[in-house]
């Protein structure tokens, strides 16, 4: 019970950290097989470097700003579709005004409300234990997943 309560208010992993950790590695891969032989570049000043930015990446997975972080990882996604994306359209992360959202405008993670299959528009209520909705019009249970 003890893990789960340490990362309980922190951010946590997300597509950022993979990125670059991988990156990281990457480079560390090749400053010990390639780049050690080059004699003007310093391969243990790029190790270093690269530790430093590990270190900065690690902090960013127990941070209790999430709402920077979410937003830091909204950015990163954004960049990464626009250099995957075919024929000059955006990858999969769809935002509401066309591939950019700005800090200001970005949406909390908790939804105010959901629309069931009937059409009527519930109100999702403010208790984090409530996670199933009963719609009064078709009488339909909607399951909400709450942050």
């Amino acid at each position: 019970m003890k893990r789960l309560s340490f990362m309980k208010g922190r951010y946590g992993f997300d597509m950022l950290f993979f990125a670059v950790t991988a990156l990281c590695l990457l480079i560390a891969l090749l400053t010990r097989t390639v780049l050690w032989r080059i004699p003007h570049i310093s391969a243990s000043g790029i190790l270093s470097v690269t530790g430093l930015i590990m270190i900065i990446n690690l902090s960013r997975v127990f941070s209790t700003k999430i709402s920077k972080r979410e937003a830091e990882n909204i950015r990163f996604t954004l960049f990464l579709n626009k250099l995957t994306g075919k024929g000059g359209k955006i990858g999969n992360y769809v935002t509401d005004n066309k591939g950019y959202t700005p800090l200001s405008q970005l949406r909390s993670a908790r939804p105010d409300s959901t629309t069931c299959e009937c059409g009527n528009k519930l109100d999702i209520p403010k208790e984090s234990g409530k996670n199933i909705i009963v719609c009064p019009k078709c009488g339909k249970r909607i399951y909400v997943k709450l942050p």
